[in-house]
């Protein structure tokens, strides 16, 4: 599988993050920069599919957007 880069944050909302259901997962919400788009597109395509995830913090990351 290849790999899907980009940068993100987690946006000042409060649903963010959810845990919740019967099942007692979590639910993670993104933001992503415009200039991710094709990465979201990658993405999307593993809809239905388990995958890694890995999440490294970016010093100053807001310059990035």
């Amino acid at each position: 599988m290849k790999k899907i880069v980009f940068i993100a944050s987690l946006p000042d909302i409060l649903s963010a993050i959810s845990i919740a259901g019967v099942d007692g997962n979590s639910r993670i919400k993104l933001d992503i920069p415009a200039n991710n788009t094709d990465e979201v597109f990658e993405l999307l395509a593993l809809r239905g599919c388990t995958f890694k995830v890995t999440i490294e913090k970016i010093e100053n990351s807001e310059s990035d957007w």
